[in-house]
C-alpha cells in the first residue's frame, strides 16, 4: 500500500506541477500563476462570476483575487465589470484572447494524452479508468468542496463524473 501510495503522489505531481506548467506555459508567453490560470479556466467554463465567489472558490482573500483579475485584465484576458450602484462588487468575464489560449492549452493537453495512451490496448486503458474512477469515488467526501474540480472539468468526465455520481451534482448540466 506504501509503495502505492507514493506512485500515485508522484503521479500526481507531474501531472498537476510538470504537465500542466508546460501545457500553460506552451499555451502562451503571458507569465500567468497557477490561480491566473485557474481563473481564466473556470471562466472559460462558466462566465461571468462575481469577485467574492472566485476568492472563495480558489480559497484566496479578495485582495488576494483582485490582483489575480488586474493582471489578467491588463493582458487583456478578462473583462471586469462594476455595478453603478456599488462599485464593490465586480463581474469577471473571459475575452475572446482569454479563451483563446485556454482552448490552446487543451488542445496540448489531449495531444499529449493521446501520444501517452496510444501505447496502452484499449482493455488496458478501460481498467486504469475503472480503477482511476473507483479511487476518486473511494477519496471524495460527501462534505468534500469540488468546486474547483468541476469548473475547469469542461464536461470532459461526461457520463463517467466521479463527482456527479459521489455527490449528485455536475454544474455542465445545470
Amino acid at each position: 500500500d506504501r509503495n502505492l501510495s507514493e506512485l500515485l503522489r508522484i503521479s500526481s505531481f507531474i501531472v498537476t506541477d510538470i504537465c500542466e506548467q508546460q501545457f500553460m506555459e506552451d499555451a502562451t508567453n503571458i507569465s500567468l500563476s497557477k490561480n491566473q490560470f485557474y481563473i481564466l479556466k473556470m471562466l472559460a467554463n462558466s462566465s461571468p462570476f462575481n469577485l467574492s465567489d472566485l476568492a472563495s472558490i480558489l480559497s484566496v482573500s479578495n485582495a488576494a483575487i483582485g490582483k489575480n483579475i488586474d493582471k489578467l485584465v491588463h493582458y487583456k484576458l478578462v473583462t471586469r465589470r462594476f455595478r453603478k450602484r456599488d462599485r464593490r462588487t465586480a463581474k469577471v468575464s473571459i475575452t475572446q484572447c482569454g479563451k483563446d489560449i485556454v482552448e490552446k492549452y487543451y488542445k496540448l493537453k489531449i495531444e499529449k494524452q493521446v501520444e501517452i495512451f496510444k501505447q496502452y490496448t484499449l482493455k488496458e486503458k478501460e481498467e486504469f479508468s475503472n480503477y482511476l474512477r473507483s479511487f476518486i469515488g473511494n477519496t471524495l467526501h460527501e462534505d468534500m468542496d469540488t468546486d474547483i474540480l468541476c469548473l475547469q472539468c469542461n464536461g470532459f468526465c461526461g457520463e463517467y463524473c466521479v463527482v456527479e455520481e459521489k455527490k449528485g451534482i455536475c454544474i455542465r448540466k445545470h
